[in-house]
């Protein structure tokens, strides 16, 4: 399959690029402590940092500072950091995530390391198959005066609400779609303020599919590509020519 040829920005406003894969292991394959051994041993060579703590979600509060990001607790988790890049794993009883931090080189580069991962993982986990795929990205956009309209970087959507867009600071926006076993969620608010400067945008796309699927990387990478295409058409259908530029600028 080709994949679809979107342009990797100079200048990405994306703080965090997650896929989150939930799977069903096969009959009497239960999880197991040393399973995290297991998949460390295959990928140490690319992973060569783990770590053990409890497995974590990003979730956004929205407070009179604005939104804040609090990271709930959950079941155990290890974790292992990429070698080289800014790239993350996150491994829980059936749970395998991806984090790609900044500097976000774009969807190619993402996909491959997705697609490696899983390849590398599945004789490991067993999955029988796959009961939801997420792709996740949250961008990051700085004002340059507090009280400037989310307008300027934004336009309205399907979803993104134009009275938001006009607001002074002090907004939330959230919206929840579902159509044939697919959620998307799209969030739009403020970021705390950091000392003498105004709060950031806070533009967080999430697409899931809640279909069950194939464990197969032929079927994981038509859905991710689907997934992706999905978060595209709503980050550019949302952007403003002046936060197109942000994205194309070349520092130096």
């Amino acid at each position: 399959m080709n994949v679809p040829h979107h342009p990797s920005y100079p200048n990405p406003t994306i703080v965090e690029a997650v896929c989150d894969i939930r799977y069903e292991p096969v009959p009497g394959r239960a999880w197991k402590a040393s399973l995290p051994g297991e998949l460390f041993k295959e990928i140490q060579g690319t992973y060569p940092e783990m770590e053990f703590g409890l497995e974590t979600a990003l979730e956004f509060q929205f407070g009179p500072g604005g939104i804040t990001q609090r990271m709930m607790p959950g079941k155990q988790r290890a974790r292992f950091k990429h070698a080289r890049e800014p790239v993350l794993l996150q491994f829980a009883e059936n749970l395998l995530a991806v984090s790609v931090l900044p500097k976000y080189s774009g969807w190619a580069g993402m996909r491959s390391v997705i697609l490696e991962v899983w390849s590398q993982a599945k004789p490991i986990l067993g999955p029988a198959k796959i009961v939801r795929l997420g792709l996740r990205y949250i961008n990051r956009i700085e004002r340059e005066f507090p009280d400037q309209k989310p307008s300027v970087w934004l336009r309205a959507t399907r979803y993104v609400a134009p009275a938001v867009l006009s607001s002074a600071p002090g907004f939330l926006s959230r919206v929840e779609s579902r159509s044939e076993g697919d959620l998307v969620i799209v969030t739009l608010g403020e970021a705390e303020a950091g000392a003498g400067s105004g709060a950031p945008l806070v533009f967080d796309i999430d697409s899931i599919s809640e279909r069950s699927l194939s464990p197969e990387d032929g079927t994981l990478s038509a859905e991710i590509d689907r997934l992706h295409e999905n978060v595209w058409n709503i980050f550019s259908e949302a952007k403003t020519e002046k936060l197109d530029a942000l994205l194309n600028r070349r520092e130096g």
